[in-house]
C-alpha cells in the first residue's frame, strides 16, 4: 500500500484550492435505462420458459402460477435490492457531499475528513475511493464508498477530491486483484 501526504505545493493542491475553485458535482446514474428493459425482457422471457415447462409437465396452471409469483416476485424484490441508487457527490469550499435520491445529504466539512483509499488495479486503473470521517475525538468512521462504474468521469472526481483534500490529510493506494 503506498501513501501518499499533501503537501504546500502549489501543484498538489489543498484545501485552499478548493475554497477557490467552484462547486464540482458528480452524478450517478444509476441503473440505466438499457439495463432495466434488459433486465425486465430477461424476467418476462424466464416467466414465459416456467409456465411453458409447467404446462408441458402436466401441473396445474394455479400451482405453476403461485409458484412462478413468488419465484419471479423474490427475483424483482432481490434486483430492487442491489440495483445501485442514484447519487451525486459535490465538492466545494465547505467540503463534500454525497447525496442519494430522495435522501438527506451528507456533508463532511473539509477538516473531519479523516483519510481517503483509493483501491486501482495493477495496470493503475484506479477501481473505487473510500472516505473516511473523523468521529469523535480519535475515532474513524467509513463514511462512503465510489466504484469507477458509478459515477461517470470517475478519474476526474478522483483528481479533484485528490487536489481538494486538506494539507495533512492521508491519502492512500491499495493495488487489489494482483
Amino acid at each position: 500500500m503506498d501513501a501518499v501526504q499533501h503537501s504546500g505545493h502549489p501543484e498538489m493542491g489543498g484545501h485552499e484550492a478548493a475554497e477557490a475553485a467552484p462547486a464540482r458535482e458528480w452524478r450517478s446514474p444509476g441503473v440505466s435505462v438499457r439495463k432495466r428493459w434488459l433486465t425486465a425482457i430477461g424476467v418476462t422471457l424466464a416467466a414465459v420458459v416456467f409456465f411453458a415447462i409447467a404446462l408441458s409437465e402436466g401441473a396445474s396452471m394455479l400451482v405453476s402460477t403461485i409458484i412462478g409469483v413468488v419465484f419471479i416476485g423474490c427475483f424483482v424484490w432481490y434486483l430492487r435490492i442491489v440495483a445501485p441508487t442514484p447519487f451525486t457527490i459535490r465538492l466545494d469550499g465547505e467540503g463534500i457531499t454525497r447525496t442519494e435520491r430522495d435522501g438527506e445529504p451528507l456533508t463532511i466539512a473539509w477538516p473531519g475528513v479523516a483519510k481517503v483509499k483509493e483501491e486501482v488495479f495493477k495496470n493503475g486503473t484506479s477501481v473505487s475511493l473510500t472516505l473516511y470521517k473523523r468521529v469523535g475525538e480519535r475515532g474513524l468512521h467509513r463514511a462512503w464508498v465510489c466504484y469507477r462504474d458509478d459515477v461517470p468521469r470517475f478519474d476526474e472526481l478522483v483528481a479533484a477530491l485528490r487536489a481538494a483534500l486538506p494539507e495533512g490529510c492521508p491519502w492512500l493506494r491499495e493495488r487489489v486483484h494482483e
